[in-house]
């Protein structure tokens, strides 16, 4: 499976993407350019942006940006979209998983 079907998939599923989890899961570093080049631009989607604030382990401020795919009238295309090109690839079981946080 390519790294942009993994990622429809999670975010279809109900996964929300930040810096960390998307390293650990896809192996990308800079998610906020690979979101847009992967998911929105060849979908036609938009994934919701929720700015996330919290502490280093040094008690240092830090905000980062947790995203995820909202099931709405606007994406609707676009859902419908991914869902053939997951169908087509026949990744049928894997759509179905609950996405881990």
């Amino acid at each position: 499976m390519t790294r942009k079907l993994a990622l429809a998939q999670y975010l279809l599923a109900g996964g929300k993407l930040s810096i960390m989890n998307a390293y650990r899961h896809f192996g990308i570093s800079n998610v906020s350019r690979e979101i847009r080049r992967l998911i929105e631009q060849p979908f036609g989607v938009t994934l919701t942006r929720k700015k996330m604030e919290g502490k280093t382990k040094y008690g240092t401020y830090c905000t980062w940006f947790e995203y995820s795919l909202t099931h709405n009238r606007i994406n609707a295309k676009g859902i419908k979209s991914i869902k053939e090109e997951l169908e087509k690839k026949d990744n049928k079981k894997v759509v179905k998983m609950k996405a881990k946080a």
